[in-house]
Formats: C-alpha cells, structure tokens, sequence
C-alpha cells in the first residue's frame, strides 16, 4: 500500500510533540492581552498569578494604559526561557515602547519584573505627543490647568486646559493662579541658605539654636541640614490629612503648628534616615521667622518673590482665595466635589501658597542667574544629598540627564516643576486636579526626551 505525501506529513504531526512558546514570552503574552484589554480586573489576576501581589503596580499599568490606548507589537528583540523583549507601538499617538518580561526561573514562571521604556523621539515629535496626551486627558476631564515649556529662554509650548471653577464656567487662562502645595519647600529652602550665604546660620546648627525654649529637646538637636533633606525624622504637621479638620478650625500660625506639634520627639535619630517631613520644613520657616525678625510671609515676598519678579505668589487666607483656581477631588464614586474644606486656614513654610506658571519660570531663571543664591549654594541644594532629594529640591536623573525641581499634590491640587540643566529646558504644570496628573504629564515628556538607556529605570516595574 503507498501512502501519500499528505497523509506523511499529517502523521508527523501527529506524533510530534507541541513544542511551547518559553516562559518569558508567554508571561508577554498574557500580559499584552490584560493590558489591551484596559480593565482593573484583568490585570489584578495576571499580577496575582505571576507576582502573587493582585495590585502589583496596578495604578501606573492603568496609567500607561490611558496614556498610550494600548500596544501592538512591532517585532521580537529578544526571545529567551527568562526573558522576553519586545518592540511595542502605542495606538494613541506614533510612539514605540519597549516591554521587557523577566522570569525569576522557569520552574515556578513567576515574574520578577515588567518595565515600559518608550523610546527617545525628536523633541518636537515629543512636544506633539505630550500635547495630544494632555488634550486626551482633557477631553476626558481629567485634567485643568496650565502647561508651559521653555528651552534656553525661548517658549516652546504655553497652554490652558479646562475650568479655572467648575461652578461659573470660568475657564483657565495662561496666568491663572493655583495652589502649589508641596512646591513651597523651595522658597522656604532659598530663604534659609539667603541665611546661610549671609553667615547668619549655618547648616549644622540645631534648631535650638535659634528657636530657643522649643519643647522637646530631642527634637531641639535635630540641624539645619537634617531638615532641609528631610533626614531629622520630624513628621507631619497635624492639618493637612482628610481627618484632622479639627486641627484645621483653630491652626492659625506657624506658633500654632508647633504649639501642636512640638511635644513630639523624632521618629528616628536624626540623620539616620529619610522620611518626607512637613513639619521640617515649618521649622525651618521658624527658624527664618527667629533670624530675620520678620514673618516669614513678610520675608519671602522681600527677599525672594520681589527679586525674581514673582509678582503673583502669595499666601492668601481661605478668606482670599478670589481669582484663584478652585480645587476638585475626585471621589470614590468618581464624582467631583470642591476640596477646599481640606485646606489649612493658610499656606506654610512646608507649602500651599499660590503661583502661576509664568512666576514659576521666572523663579528658575532667577536661581540660575544667582539672583536669590549664590550659585555655589544652589549647586549643593540641587545636589542629591539622599536618593531623590537635595535641600529642599527634588534631585534625580541618571548623571547625563539629571533634573531638579519639585512637585506638589493635594486633593484638588497637583504641580510639578523640573528643570534639566542638560538641554536648558524648564516643564511647568499647574492643575486643579488630584495628583500625580501634573507629574504624569511631565513624566510623558520627560520619557521620549530621555536617551533609551535611562528609560527603563524611569518607568518601574
């Protein structure tokens, strides 16, 4: 009997095992399919099973989702039993993002990581894509406020999104003031080390120094230093949290706040840790208050508002508050409801004035140009004195593309401010919205500007 050809080959089949995709790849696989899908649920049980952590990054994979209306692959860079890379284009605008998928070991297939890198693009490609991200988030009314980037003097982009108060319509314009949180810490740090540059203090003094009498005195030893970088363990100030409205109704003054705070001992030894502190940053305003012999609202609008032409930022009252954008937290149920019953009566030396992006631009040219500090102090305050964190400035960035600023966030009140001395170029975001959307933005622009090397420790696991 003669058996075809046809019936050869299907027999081979037959008897010939399934050979598997590897590991890695089929983890890929799997977690395209979840991530395309753009749903919590999806993604909480491949995170379960493959990281046993159901909301293993869970917030940023949906982020990402948002950002780039999902993947498609482009081609395979890399196909290995533990790891599996893959060239990726994003569907919302013509960017491409690289995916690496890493196995702990084939026998269990459990993951150790995941990373996004998009890719480095021409700047003006990722002008056009960090605006087509913000309209998008926009027209989904996610986010209001204002964005502005310049470059070696020059306005590369400057524009409003949305409601300045949701309540009369009243759109925001380009020098709409908003509430700039945590961004204070900035001037706070610039008038201490005015202070230091005029030999008035030194870093390494403790603060009973010159707040003499203060009531703990383990507290008392903490320095000038261990403040500014965050590393003196002195907590939060007691006004800022959903719960502690009570607080809120009397705290009137910075005297207030220590008069609240200051029976408290530090949470670790001085120096030994980091931990973000608000309260360090208060002191550090008392400090300014006890040296200066002025308030310190008084003194950062001489000294260090007037000479960099910050003609807007203030630190209004709740009684005040006219012309400036109006908070909106969002709820559980996704509804928006105005957050300013979550304010503290006033701003403090650990944040919560308002600006406008145009003062926030004018502050960065006035540091670089020594007009508030000599350089050599702003040199060590944008120095990373911790990981991320210098005096009383944000530090990051691997060495060839370092960036400073600071970021700020509050229910109804996101801001972030960078600034990267390698290209010359200075990001403001200003928003009325819940955070991280300013340091979103920013991060989308700060991703395809970046040289790909770098991108994957940006984007995290």
């Amino acid at each position: 009997m003669q058996i075809s050809f046809k019936a050869v080959a299907l027999l081979l089949c037959l008897v010939t095992p399934v050979l598997a995709n590897p590991p890695a790849e089929t983890a890929f696989d799997e977690w395209l399919v979840a991530f395309n899908r753009n749903d919590r649920a999806a993604l909480t049980e491949f995170n379960a099973r493959h990281f046993g952590e159901p909301d293993h990054n869970i917030e940023y994979l949906l982020d990402s989702r948002e950002e780039t209306g999902g993947l498609d692959v482009v081609a395979d860079e890399r196909n290995e039993p533990l790891e599996f890379v893959a060239l990726t284009q994003e569907r919302s605008f013509p960017v491409q993002r690289r995916i690496t998928v890493a196995i702990e070991d084939t026998a269990s297939g459990r993951l150790d990581h995941i990373t996004q890198a998009p890719l480095q693009i021409p700047q003006s490609k990722a002008l056009e894509a960090f605006d087509a991200f913000a309209t998008q988030l926009a027209a989904a009314d996610r986010f209001s406020g204002v964005l502005v980037i310049e470059q070696n003097g020059q306005r590369l982009y400057a524009k409003p999104f949305g409601l300045a108060n949701r309540e009369d319509d009243r759109p925001v314009q380009l020098d709409t003031p908003f509430l700039f949180a945590s961004q204070g810490k900035m001037f706070t740090a610039v008038a201490v080390l005015q202070l230091v540059a005029a030999g008035k203090v030194d870093v390494d003094d403790p603060i009973d120094k010159h707040l003499t009498g203060y009531p703990n005195k383990a507290m008392a030893a903490v320095t000038i230093r261990q403040l500014l970088s965050h590393q003196g363990g002195t907590g939060d100030i007691g006004v800022l949290q959903p719960d502690e409205g009570a607080n809120r109704a009397w705290v009137r003054s910075i005297a207030d706040l220590i008069k609240l705070n200051g029976d408290r001992a530090p949470a670790f030894p001085p120096g030994s840790d980091f931990e973000y502190s608000n309260y360090g940053f208060l002191l550090l305003g008392a400090v300014v208050e006890a040296i200066s012999g002025q308030s310190y609202y008084d003194y950062l609008a001489e000294h260090v508002f007037a000479p960099a032409g910050m003609t807007a930022t203030r630190f209004p009252t709740l009684e005040e508050m006219d012309g400036v954008a109006r908070g909106y937290t969002q709820r559980e149920d996704g509804t928006l409801v105005p957050s300013t019953d979550q304010l503290p009566w006033r701003g403090t030396p650990a944040g919560g004035g308002v600006t406008t992006a145009d003062d926030e631009v004018r502050f960065v040219e006035a540091l670089k140009a020594g007009k508030l500090i000599p350089l050599p102090l702003l040199e060590e305050a944008i120095k990373q004195q911790t990981d991320w964190y210098g005096y009383g400035f944000i530090s990051s960035g691997p060495s060839e593309f370092p960036h400073w600023g600071h970021g700020g966030g509050a229910p109804g009140n996101s801001a972030a401010l960078s600034i990267y001395p390698t290209n010359n170029m200075t990001m403001v975001c200003l928003s009325n919205r819940d955070p991280p959307v300013c340091d979103r933005l920013l991060t989308r622009l700060h991703w395809h500007l970046s040289p790909p090397s770098d991108a994957d420790e940006t984007a995290g696991d």
